[in-house]
């Protein structure tokens, strides 16, 4: 028998917590049907959660009933989409983490002192696109990933930089060291949440400490793909959505199992995992 350390950051962040608790007062104190564009957060049993309970994921607004309820995600969305939501007579209520708002802010503010805004963060993840919508496009979209793609030919001599809230400190530094020699002034803002910083760290520090380690979270969770790269960094690593997909085999001669989880990952499901691992492993400690 060994040990189980679960990371004491693991699991739901403000954001999305206030989110879910956003979403079922709307079902509770309202009669009329609830929609959110897009998953409310990137965890699959939490929307099938929220779909029993009467609250139905769209992907486009031509999908809700006029005199409904429209959720806007933790992710945000530009301002078009509150101006149709409310010209096809649904009532808006908004969720938006405040750090992304927070975000958007900013990006605006870079805009009208005539930065050009770089965005850096994944093109397809809809904060990246909804930060860029809150500046009308006028916004260059830098992937971490592939930083070298950037058209240098399009970056002016005044930048203006923010980032996707779950970026890793690594990630935009990178950028940043990039885009430094190819212009006269870069003004950055770090819109890394701190929320996403502290599970990061601890994810690194845990990945040093055990033997294999095991993150929970939705497979289209950006946060929870990031703590996974970064505990391979040190250790095996596997990114799980639920008990059912540990193989016992990973197991095997591991004397100390890590647990983390991502932003968008409730208690219960950690809870289920480490009593998953009680049958191999009898002493939890929380690091």
């Amino acid at each position: 028998m060994g040990n189980i350390m679960i990371g004491k950051k693991a699991g739901f962040c403000f954001g999305v917590e206030r989110a879910l608790e956003i979403a079922l007062a709307s079902r509770s104190h309202h009669r009329q049907p609830v929609y959110i564009l897009g998953p409310l957060i990137h965890n699959p049993r939490v929307i099938a959660d929220l779909e029993s309970r009467g609250i139905k994921t769209i992907s486009a607004l031509e999908e809700a009933e006029s005199g409904g309820i429209l959720l806007i995600r933790s992710h945000g969305a530009g301002p078009q989409i509150f101006m149709d939501a409310e010209e096809r007579g649904l009532k808006v209520i908004d969720a938006t983490c405040p750090f992304v708002k927070q975000e958007q802010k900013l990006a605006q503010g870079l805009r009208r002192d005539g930065y050009q805004v770089v965005v850096v963060g994944d093109p397809l993840h809809p904060e990246v696109q909804a930060v860029v919508d809150t500046v009308d496009g006028e916004a260059i979209v830098v992937n971490p990933s592939a930083p070298e793609e950037v058209h240098r030919g399009s970056i002016k001599a005044k930048l203006g930089l923010v980032c996707q809230t779950t970026l890793s400190q690594q990630q935009l530094a990178l950028v940043v060291d990039l885009l430094l020699p190819l212009t006269k002034e870069l003004k950055v803002f770090n819109t890394i949440c701190h929320a996403t910083r502290e599970r990061q760290t601890e994810a690194a520090d845990l990945a040093q400490k055990v033997d294999i380690l095991l993150v929970i979270g939705g497979k289209n969770s950006a946060n929870t793909r990031k703590l996974v790269e970064i505990g391979s960094s040190f250790t095996p690593t596997y990114h799980i959505e639920s008990k059912a997909e540990i193989n016992p085999k990973w197991l095997e001669d591991k004397r100390i199992v890590g647990v983390s989880a991502g932003a968008s990952t409730p208690q219960d499901q950690i809870d289920e995992v480490a009593s998953w691992l009680e049958q191999y492993y009898n002493i939890i400690q929380e690091v």
